[in-house]
């Protein structure tokens, strides 16, 4: 069945959450200079990238119920502070500027261009927050691009259950087959995806032992090759 709707991840399909976290690490130290003695770099970016870990975080490493409040608390634990702030106001600072930091990934607004251009109905699925999934969609300029935006806040059920791919389907007004879904985990996406009868692939790199998903692909212009 000819595929009428691209549906797409948001962290690392759609945004590269590493590269993200290095910008907002660099302006996070430049915000807070005046409360720091000195700039640590590496050491900020890889606090962060352990409680974040991928966008995927570790509840043993969440000292919080977010991953915000938990970077906070690691980065006044950690870093040498002259005057260190409050961990609601390092929160707060995450949940503004987090998703104003996003970097897209490659080749990611060519191809949202021409999809759009050719009129495919554009959506995303994503876990998590849904007020961070719009930042994130704001900072990498890409909120015009789509038809609809589905957090699991927002519908109440996260992936990989069929009921978030089903929903989006019908809000698209198409069949699950009428969909193709790109995302970057093996069970999340691909496998959730699968099971709603959608449509999918795998973007490789992020995770590993993938070689069993049997439609994968390198990077985001090969999405063409499905289409047709």
């Amino acid at each position: 069945m000819k595929i009428q709707a691209v549906l797409f991840d948001l962290d690392n399909t759609l945004t590269h959450r590493d590269q993200s976290v290095i910008v907002y690490a660099k302006r996070f130290l430049q915000d807070f200079s005046n409360h720091l003695d000195g700039t640590e770099l590496e050491k900020t970016v890889s606090i962060i990238r352990y409680i974040d870990n991928g966008g995927y975080p570790k509840k043993e490493r969440l000292t919080h119920p977010s991953i915000a409040a938990s970077v906070g608390q690691a980065l006044i634990a950690a870093l040498a502070w002259n005057r260190a702030p409050d961990l609601d106001e390092l929160t707060q600072y995450w949940f503004q500027q987090f998703g104003m930091a996003a970097v897209a990934m490659q080749g990611a607004e060519d191809l949202l261009q021409y999809l759009k251009q050719e009129n495919y109905k554009l959506a995303v699925i994503s876990n998590g927050g849904h007020a961070t999934r719009l930042k994130i969609l704001e900072g990498l300029g890409f909120t015009t691009y789509f038809d609809d935006i589905i957090s699991s806040e927002l519908v109440g059920v996260s992936k990989p259950k069929p009921e978030i791919f089903l929903e989006t389907c019908q809000r698209l007004r198409i069949q699950p087959q009428q969909a193709l879904y790109i995302g970057d985990h093996p069970v999340n996406d691909y496998a959730g995806a699968t099971g709603a009868g959608l449509q999918a692939l795998l973007l490789n790199g992020f995770h590993d032992d993938v070689s069993h998903i049997p439609q994968r692909i390198d990077n985001l212009k090969q999405v063409l090759d499905y289409l047709h």
